[in-house]
């Protein structure tokens, strides 16, 4: 199937929680665009939408307002692939065991990724929550 990250959300994601979702993951895909990452949003109110560009794009990370159940993006590891990733670490961070995140990769494959969460956030992710 390719690279790829899967999360399972328990509960509908409620307009609260989305909107600080959204506001991060902004903040998130912002940074990286500034680092040099080609990135596309094409988020709007109630969804939250990005892909790379070009040859760097391959599948959409979504999140909508309401969201339950499993979904998942494949990235192929392209560069927005650490936006990815750290929008999943700010998505297990907001909802905690409310989602499983899952992921082709190792925590180690998401060095870029916890890198780019600890540059918008100024803390640091330590602890291995993929799966759990």
């Amino acid at each position: 199937m390719g690279y790829t990250h899967y999360w399972k959300i328990k509960e509908p994601i409620d307009a609260d929680a989305f909107n600080k979702l959204a506001k991060g993951i902004k903040q998130i895909v912002g940074t990286a665009q500034e680092a040099g990452i080609a990135i596309q949003d094409d988020s709007t109110d109630t969804v939250i939408n990005f892909n790379g560009i070009g040859e760097g794009a391959h599948e959409n990370f979504v999140l909508k307002i309401g969201d339950t159940g499993f979904d998942f993006t494949k990235t192929a590891e392209k560069p927005y692939d650490i936006a990815v990733t750290a929008s999943l670490i700010l998505l297990k961070k907001e909802l905690g065991a409310e989602v499983i995140v899952t992921s082709d990769g190792e925590w180690e494959d998401w060095q870029g990724g916890r890198l780019l969460y600890e540059t918008v956030y100024n803390e640091s992710v330590e602890v291995d929550f993929l799966g759990v």
